[in-house]
């Protein structure tokens, strides 16, 4: 389909798909929390993404926890005598407004990043328990007065959240800061009655309500104001002209939110309407709502989930998907230096070059390959928007390893052009045959 990025969700209920110090197997794996499988779903899942040229984003709840008749490890039991479970209704969570808990956190995002080759890390909406209230009668309010704080108890909460987000994006400049973290909140925010004359923005102007400002006591804007995000990929899920909730206006305001700071926003999609539904009104929606987001300033989308693709991928392979493309750049992370490939060659049917140390511990190192014919100069080949670089429509792909099999559409008379891409998306020198 010319994907660039699969999301992998790797930890759903303070449980994990991957060996972990701190967190109990996930029973959606096993069918039994706790329960050890014969297999390392994050690592292979890490390997099959990169032996494709795809990027892997693992995907994290960073505070939602099971019911109690789920909560059978040793790590819920300690979670009980620690006080960390904050419950409201149906919903439970680990209590964000302790230290302890969002060190703990920061502790198993570390674990990912540090032991997985990710190329990114992407929290969901998850924060505090749905519609818990801001009075006497919360299960936090004691701890809210013992915070000794002036602010009111939505803001402390807020802050709360914050301060997670703001410590795992330090974790992540200090251990792996070629790693891009964002989050995927709620489709509406900065509101004029919420968040957005706070941060600087012009309010959002549907006539839906932020109600994650005061229900889950999620303020995005704030991430991105300050900095503590990579990029923003808003829950769009809406029909296209949904009466309170249009998609183009709200996938404008979220590019506009987040190009305002300096960072990108990704609308995400669902696609979960076409499971029992083979309408082409529907489909021919999610199409128009893919080729709105070209119209962005950072062009990019992310289709929820991959169990639906099947209904759409013919759709945005032979249209909307017809090229290959790199992720956008991320120019304001680490910035890495490299010198253009050495011992470019053919051998029979594949490109070899001698492989690119990282110039930093950890950086991520991978390769863009082209091919455009020969008789093309240099003018005829670069990017037609304007960007350094060859036009993306001569991008055969991405490979994590010194080596690219040519395909059979490459033709003949063709030169071959290949770069170090760093994990900013950005690329290097070429080096040509």
């Amino acid at each position: 389909m010319n994907l660039t990025t699969i999301v992998f969700q790797v930890r759903s209920m303070a449980d994990v798909m991957y060996e972990s110090r701190y967190e109990p197997w996930s029973r959606f794996l096993t069918g039994k929390r706790g329960a050890r499988p014969t297999w390392n779903p994050l690592e292979w899942i890490v390997d099959e993404c990169h032996e494709r040229g795809l990027e892997c984003y693992a995907w994290v709840n960073p505070f939602r926890a099971p019911a109690d008749k789920d909560a059978v490890s040793d790590f819920d039991a300690m979670c009980r005598r620690n006080n960390w479970l904050l419950t409201y209704g149906k919903y439970t969570t680990l209590n964000p407004g302790i230290e302890s808990v969002r060190e703990h956190i920061v502790n198993v995002c570390r674990e990912i990043v540090t032991l997985y080759d990710v190329d990114g890390l992407i929290f969901d909406d998850y924060f505090y328990p749905n519609g818990i209230p801001e009075n006497e009668s919360a299960p936090d309010y004691r701890l809210y007065k013992e915070a000794n704080t002036a602010i009111p108890i939505g803001q402390w909460r807020r802050s709360n959240v914050h301060k997670l987000v703001a410590d795992v994006s330090a974790m992540i400049f200090d251990e792996c800061p070629d790693v891009r973290f964002g989050i995927s909140p709620a489709g509406v925010a900065g509101t004029s009655g919420t968040s957005a004359r706070q941060w600087g923005l012009t309010p959002v102007d549907v006539k839906a309500a932020d109600w994650q400002w005061k229900d889950i006591f999620s303020d995005p804007v704030g991430w991105l104001y300050e900095g503590t995000i990579d990029f923003v990929s808003p829950q769009l899920y809406w029909p296209t002209h949904h009466v309170t909730a249009p998609f183009q206006p709200l996938a404008r305001w979220w590019d506009y939110a987040a190009g305002r700071h300096g960072r990108h926003s990704y609308p995400s999609i669902t696609l979960a309407d076409m499971e029992k539904s083979s309408d082409s009104d529907l489909l021919d929606d999610h199409l128009l709502q893919v080729e709105m987001t070209g119209d962005l300033s950072t062009p990019g989308v992310m289709l929820y989930s991959a169990k639906f693709l099947d209904r759409i991928d013919n759709a945005l392979r032979y249209s909307l998907f017809g090229n290959k493309a790199l992720s956008p750049r991320a120019d304001w992370k680490y910035p890495h230096k490299y010198d253009a490939v050495k011992g470019l060659r053919r051998k029979g049917d594949r490109l070899v070059w001698n492989e690119t140390e990282p110039d930093t511990p950890g950086a991520t190192v991978r390769y863009a390959v082209y091919a455009f014919p020969s008789k093309l100069d240099a003018a005829e080949v670069a990017d037609s928007d304007g960007e350094p670089g060859i036009d993306g429509r001569y991008l055969l792909g991405v490979t994590y390893s010194p080596e690219f099999e040519i395909p059979s559409r490459a033709g003949k008379g063709m030169t071959y052009a290949v770069s170090v891409l760093d994990g900013n998306s950005i690329e290097h020198p070429y080096a040509y045959l």
